[in-house]
Order: structure tokens, then sequence, then C-alpha cells
């Protein structure tokens, strides 16, 4: 926790590198303040198939899975350092679209192993 899900249509990896827009993302989460280094979990899926409404199809999507309990107002500004931290790297993607999404704490389980 948290997990940063980067979802993007293919046609940006040609204006953008995608694993440096992961490395900002990764940076953006941690700088955010609110999680420790070693619990963020970051990842990027590109997309073949896709449609928008847009004029142009290209898009880029976040989903921050954080534990439940913070706030309104927490999560508002944590999507804004998101947003201001990732949106000048992602070149002339038409679309970026955040969305802060709770996980349940009471349910949300978890294993890691030993070194």
């Amino acid at each position: 926790m948290p997990h940063c899900i980067i979802s993007y249509t293919r046609d940006v990896e040609q204006d953008i590198n995608i694993k440096s827009l992961l490395d900002v993302a990764f940076g953006a989460v941690e700088s955010a303040g609110l999680f420790d280094r070693a619990s963020i979990k970051a990842r990027a899926i590109g997309y073949d198939i896709y449609k928008s409404g847009q004029s142009r199809n290209d898009y880029i999507h976040i989903d921050l899975k954080i534990l439940s309990g913070r706030t309104a107002q927490q999560k508002k500004e944590l999507s804004d350092h998101l947003m201001n931290t990732i949106s000048p790297h992602i070149g002339r993607t038409k679309s970026l679209t955040i969305d802060i999404i709770d996980m349940d704490i009471a349910s949300y389980g978890k294993l890691v192993a030993d070194d």
C-alpha cells in the first residue's frame, strides 16, 4: 500500500518514456509524505484497444489505491500533488486523470517475504 497503477493508451509511447513516467509517479507518491517508500508499489499497463470521446483518443489514467481512513481533503491534496508533479511529464497526451481509491483497511491482506 499504496498501489499506483498507470493505465495508458499505447500511442503515448511515441511521445513519452513510460518507464520515466513510472519513476516520476513513484516519486510523486513518495514526496506526498503520507507513505513509507518501502510500501509503495507502482506499475504501468498499456492498452492497444481503447476509445475516448475526446477529439483524440490518447490518455493516461492513474489509480492510486490507498488504505481507507484519509479525509476527503487529504485525498484531494494528494490528487492535486500527483497532478502537479506528473503533468509536466506527459508530453502532448490529450488527457491525464487521477483517481484516489480507498481500499478497505479491515479486509486488506498483505504478506511480505523476508529478504
